[in-house]
């Protein structure tokens, strides 16, 4: 079964996919925190993540992050191998209320599949977890 980890500070902003994830046979599992989802990281394997870009009370500012503890910092973390035994090449859609260009295309270049802003209409959000587990 394929897993996917969302990575989202405020849990009610994914909990909805879950429900339609699981019926297409998909585990989810949640973490609201940085730390917390790179705890998972290093146990689990996972398929998918699905990463806000501000928790943490990280800020996103202009054209620099005022916080460490942002989804920009945790996808280049990954992708510089820096958690034990994630894979640098997890799939990412990033899914955020976060309207800057410069951190889209950051996360372009960090090699996001999808950048989705919120509010994103459930089904497109839905297929592009599908489309990202292919």
């Amino acid at each position: 079964m394929k897993c996917i980890l969302f990575v989202e500070d405020e849990p009610w902003g994914v909990n909805p996919y879950f429900n339609s994830l699981e019926r297409k046979g998909y585990a989810c599992v949640s973490a609201q925190s940085a730390d917390e989802a790179v705890r998972h990281l290093r146990r689990e394997k996972f398929d998918l993540l699905s990463l806000d870009v501000m928790f943490d009370a990280g800020t996103v500012l202009g054209s620099h992050t005022d916080s460490a503890r942002t989804g920009i910092h945790l996808l280049e973390m990954i992708r510089e191998a820096q958690i034990p035994n994630c894979d640098p090449q997890l799939k990412v859609v990033v899914l955020t209320a976060v309207d800057y260009p410069w951190v889209e295309e950051r996360m372009k270049k960090l090699g996001v599949l999808a950048y989705l802003k919120k509010p994103a209409l459930f089904d497109k959000v839905i297929a592009a977890y599908v489309k990202a587990l292919e």
